[in-house]
């Protein structure tokens, strides 16, 4: 019995040690990216670099591109995580819901805007690589939750298989509000603040049918916006 009793004792100890491993060689190959401006070029100099064998990457990993899914799709995942825990959380509307996701979002890309720069500041909003594909899913499947609630609350109309590419807009509305921030010079980011309001208003007055007056509103906001920016090429 004492032999079959220190069998269980050993699985956790091996999981644990799994997902650090894997933890390190993605911050590391992050790490890699900001620094160096672009991903390590090969297994065999990633892990001579780090002091590992390419056996232990290989346990974690099945290449190299799958590391930069894993760490993206790891970061968003935390996020949700951190503000769909909060105490409010089921009382809020999907519109709510969503803002206080984005908030949280651009308080947490702060921590990461250098990489985040190096990775999507040459990306075009429809541009969508594989190395994303983790985090796109992510965010994918947290709007979809979130449409759902909105449609059950009334806030968002059910409009059948229309409904299916909501998802798909508040993605690339994500996009933008990225996009936005990493252009943006504004003191404490208030401009980026002013952005997801008035767009958030606008995509949820589309969602519920009633978009005149938000979409004046946008448009009054975006035009000097749209002046600032062009003025900077």
């Amino acid at each position: 019995m004492a032999a079959k009793s220190s069998k269980p004792s050993k699985k956790p100890s091996k999981i644990g040690q799994k997902k650090d491993h894997r933890s390190m060689i993605s911050e590391a190959y992050m790490a890699t990216l900001q620094k160096e401006g672009h991903a390590p070029v090969s297994v065999h100099r990633f892990c001579k670099d780090l002091g590992i064998a390419e056996k232990d990457f290989y346990m974690a990993f099945p290449n190299l591109h799958a590391v930069e899914k894993h760490f993206w799709r790891s970061w968003m995942e935390t996020i949700i995580a951190a503000v769909s825990s909060g105490k409010e959380w089921t009382s809020f509307s999907a519109k709510e819901r969503y803002l206080a996701f984005l908030f949280a979002f651009t308080g947490q890309a702060l921590e990461q805007r250098s990489l985040l720069e190096e990775r999507f500041g040459k990306l075009t909003l429809l541009c969508n690589p594989s190395s994303l594909d983790g985090l796109k899913s992510s965010l994918k499947d947290f709007t979809s939750e979130l449409i759902q609630h909105g449609m059950k609350k009334g806030d968002i109309a059910n409009r059948g298989a229309l409904g299916n590419l909501y998802p798909k807009v508040l993605y690339i509305h994500w996009r933008s509000v990225l996009d936005y921030f990493l252009k943006d010079e504004s003191q404490g980011f208030e401009r980026t603040d002013a952005f997801i309001e008035k767009t958030v208003e606008f995509a949820f007055d589309l969602f519920r049918t009633q978009a005149i007056d938000s979409a004046a509103d946008l448009v009054r906001f975006l035009l000097p916006q749209l002046a600032h920016f062009g003025g900077r090429n």
